[in-house]
């Protein structure tokens, strides 16, 4: 997880790591883990929906310059 902190410019460092560490030890506490009795099985959703064959096709180039980030 990646956490982003505005602080002002003028603030000592001291201050900044001292709210960083609190931070941190709060975001520990409400961590939890997650473990699983036994692993889940494989092929579960199998035969819940079919991939139709135009799935596999080359996308246009228009949408493909969109995923680049370009204007289409």
């Amino acid at each position: 997880m990646q956490v982003t902190i505005n602080v002002p410019d003028d603030l000592p460092l001291a201050m900044v790591e001292k709210f960083v560490q609190r931070i941190e030890r709060r975001l520990m506490r409400k961590a939890t883990i997650i473990e699983f009795k036994k692993p889940r099985p494989i092929g579960l959703a199998k035969g819940e929906f079919e991939v139709p064959a135009t799935f596999f096709e080359p996308l246009p180039d228009d949408l493909i310059r969109a995923f680049e980030g370009f204007e289409s």
